[in-house]
């Protein structure tokens, strides 16, 4: 939910990327090692798509128009000296 409204957007990725590698070492690793790589690549497409997904939030953070970027730049006025 986090995500989606944008607030704490870096915490929740950091949350989330946890949860997608527990996922697809409890999941695909197992495929790996019975079925070898190609019948694990298959189903493992989608996982990676969200754990690099992740990645780029927690790199770039949620944008101009998250609730992150508006409450930040209310505090940076509120605290900026008058006259800046």
């Amino acid at each position: 939910m986090l995500l989606m409204i944008g607030l704490l957007t870096r915490l929740g990725a950091i949350l989330l990327l946890v949860n997608i590698s527990v996922a697809i070492a409890t999941t695909k690793v197992p495929i790996l090692l019975k079925s070898g790589f190609f019948a694990m690549e298959d189903p493992a497409r989608t996982d990676y798509s969200m754990f690099m997904s992740l990645v780029f939030l927690l790199i770039v953070g949620g944008g101009q128009w998250s609730l992150d970027a508006i409450l930040f730049s209310r505090a940076a006025e509120r605290d900026r000296p008058p006259g800046w």
